[in-house]
């Protein structure tokens, strides 16, 4: 068996970045669809459209406390919460990027549904305790922690934690092995690689030490400590939900609790990539790893 965010995975369709580990949260199925997904016949309680018209999120409510996620043109999700479903209604030839769908789009979403704290965010284990990156994209989440697992550090994932909130304690469980890096090719177009894990050990679940959140990048790294009501507003764009009222209300409220007692952090990292690792070494030594 392998596990995603401590869950036992059973899935229909090939996933190659799943953790070895056992899951210890119950399981979480992946299926193919047997037919197209049929959309609502009313507008999505959220979406997210480019300025020429294209429509790269949208999410609808459904009965028995559903959701169908669309992410044109890669796939169509229905969200099973209660009964830790995922549905999937793809033609997609790029299995990766499907992969990355399913385990950083569905997967986060239906935790989200089913009350975790989910953040768009990659994160490490430094003195076993998880060290969250969140930020815009471009911002360096994935390749700070591929420097600082290539360093020695745990990596528990890079575009997506699922974080336990539990009679106090806030436990972050791994993601997807991998890390996904963004690089232009030799005539400038964008690409996206997949690369193994920077270190050899899958991470254990661990509580939360803190969330970083990355600024734009400057000549140096500077660090600034956030008081818990500014970083609830600047951390808001980054949490996973399904986008009705009520779980932004919900995933909002789990944020705040979270921030009540994990201190957060606005940082800004040298330019410089080859100073990156210095950088994120002298980060984490400004985090109290041990709370």
């Amino acid at each position: 068996m392998s596990s995603l965010y401590g869950f036992e995975v059973k899935s229909d369709l090939p996933l190659s970045r799943l953790n070895s580990a056992a899951g210890t949260r119950g399981e979480l199925r992946i299926e193919a669809a047997a037919e197209p997904l049929p959309r609502p016949d009313r507008a999505p309680v959220s979406t997210l459209v480019s300025d020429d018209g294209h429509c790269w999120y949208a999410t609808y409510e459904l009965g028995n406390e559903c959701c169908l996620l669309e992410l044109p043109p890669t796939a169509s999700f229905l969200l099973e919460p209660v009964a830790g479903r995922v549905v999937v209604d793809s033609e997609e030839e790029d299995a990766e990027l499907l992969e990355h769908r399913i385990v950083s789009s569905a997967a986060c979403t239906l935790l989200s549904m089913r009350g975790d704290l989910v953040l768009h965010a990659s994160a490490i284990e430094a003195g076993g305790r998880a060290v969250l990156f969140c930020g815009p994209t471009q911002r360096g989440k994935s390749t700070l922690a591929r420097v600082l697992g290539e360093a020695g550090h745990r990596l528990l994932g890079e575009d997506g934690i699922a974080i336990e909130l539990c009679d106090g304690e806030s436990v972050a469980f791994p993601g997807a092995r991998g890390v996904r890096i963004r690089s232009r090719d030799g005539e400038g177009r964008n690409r996206t690689d997949l690369l193994p894990d920077p270190g050899s050990e899958e991470p254990d679940p661990c509580p939360v030490a803190a969330v970083v959140l990355l600024g734009e990048r400057g000549e140096r790294l500077t660090v600034e400590s956030l008081e818990p009501a500014r970083a609830l507003a600047l951390l808001t764009p980054n949490l996973v939900h399904s986008g009705s009222r009520g779980a932004i209300g919900a995933a909002f409220a789990n944020l705040a609790t979270l921030l009540g007692s994990t201190p957060a952090f606005a940082v800004s990292l040298p330019d410089n990539r080859d100073a990156l690792a210095e950088s994120g070494a002298r980060l984490l030594d400004s985090i109290d790893l041990d709370g």
